[in-house]
C-alpha cells in the first residue's frame, strides 16, 4: 500500500514539471502619445478714412484670447498621458530649460499713473493727419469711464462727425481700472465702406518730466467691427511710427459694442 502511494506521488511531482508552477506570462504597453493643435492667423495693413484695399472678414486672435471681432479663434490645445521617470543622479541646472529664467526681471506690474516721473499721456490719432491728444496722469479723461452711447458732447477724443472715443486706465482686457497697468481708447465710429474704418491710433506714448517719450510695446488686446475693419493693422500702435495706424472699422450695425485698442509698456509692466 505505501509503495503504491508513493509511485502516484512521483507521477504528480512529474507532471506539475521541475519547479512545481505553471510557466509565467508577460505583458508589455506602449508609451503614450502627445497631440497638439496650432492656430494660424491672416494679417493685411491699411490705413486712411477713405475705402481700404483690404476689409476685415479675417479672423483673427487677441492676447486675452477672445474678441469681439467676425472671426472664429481656434485654442492650442494638447493631451498627455501621465509620464513618471526616475533619476540617479543630481541634476545639472545648465542642462534643463524647466523653470524661469534667472537671468530676466520678474513681471511686477504696476498702475500706469504710479510710473515715477510720468507727467500726461498722448494719444496720436489719424483721421485727417496725426492729431495728438494730450491728457494729464490725474486728469479726469483716463480716470473715468464715459457712459454710452458716445457723441460730440460725451467723448475724451472726436476724430470726425461721426467717431467719438473714451480713453482710460485699464486692466489687460481693455476692462476700465483706475489702479490698471495698461492704456485703453474704445469707441464708436458711424461709417461703413465705401468710407474707411475708424479708430485709426497711430501711437500712445508715456511724456515724461524730463522730457522723454515712451511708445507702447504690448498689443493687450482689441476689437474691430464691420466691413471697414482691416485685419493685422493693430500691431500699427506699436511699432513706433507715427506714419501708420489701426483700422477697427465701425460700429453702425453693432451699436452696443465700441472698436477698442489695448496697450501696454515697458515702465508699467517691467518696472525698475
Amino acid at each position: 500500500m505505501h509503495a503504491l502511494r508513493f509511485g502516484l506521488a512521483l507521477a504528480v511531482l512529474s507532471a506539475c514539471g521541475p519547479s512545481g508552477r505553471a510557466d509565467d506570462s508577460s505583458t508589455e504597453t506602449t508609451p503614450a502619445t502627445q497631440t497638439g493643435a496650432t492656430v494660424t492667423a491672416s494679417t493685411s495693413s491699411s490705413s486712411g478714412d477713405v475705402a481700404p484695399t483690404t476689409t476685415g472678414d479675417a479672423s483673427t486672435t487677441t492676447t486675452s484670447g477672445t474678441t469681439d471681432a467676425p472671426g472664429t479663434i481656434t485654442a492650442v490645445t494638447s493631451t498627455t498621458e501621465p509620464v513618471t521617470s526616475t533619476s540617479t543622479g543630481p541634476v545639472d541646472p545648465s542642462t534643463t530649460t524647466d523653470g524661469p529664467k534667472l537671468d530676466l526681471p520678474p513681471e511686477m506690474p504696476i498702475p500706469v499713473a504710479d510710473i515715477p516721473g510720468l507727467v500726461s499721456i498722448t494719444f496720436y490719432e489719424s483721421t485727417s493727419g496725426v492729431m495728438e491728444y494730450t491728457f494729464l496722469v490725474d486728469g479726469p479723461e483716463l480716470n473715468q469711464l464715459l457712459v454710452d452711447p458716445l457723441s460730440n458732447a460725451n467723448r475724451d477724443i472726436e476724430g470726425t462727425s461721426v467717431e467719438f472715443y473714451d480713453v482710460y486706465y485699464s486692466d489687460v482686457d481693455g476692462v476700465f481700472d483706475p489702479q490698471g497697468s495698461y492704456l485703453t481708447i474704445a469707441g464708436s465710429f458711424g461709417a461703413k465702406l465705401p468710407a474707411g474704418g475708424g479708430l485709426n491710433l497711430a501711437e500712445i506714448s508715456l511724456n515724461f518730466d524730463n522730457n522723454e517719450l515712451e511708445f507702447g510695446s504690448f498689443l493687450a488686446s482689441f476689437v474691430g467691427l464691420g466691413d471697414n475693419y482691416v485685419a493685422g493693422s493693430e500691431v500699427n500702435a506699436i511699432d513706433n511710427n507715427l506714419d501708420t495706424h489701426t483700422t477697427m472699422g465701425n460700429t453702425v450695425d453693432t451699436p452696443g459694442q465700441r472698436l477698442r485698442v489695448t496697450l501696454g509698456f515697458k515702465s508699467s509692466l517691467m518696472p525698475g
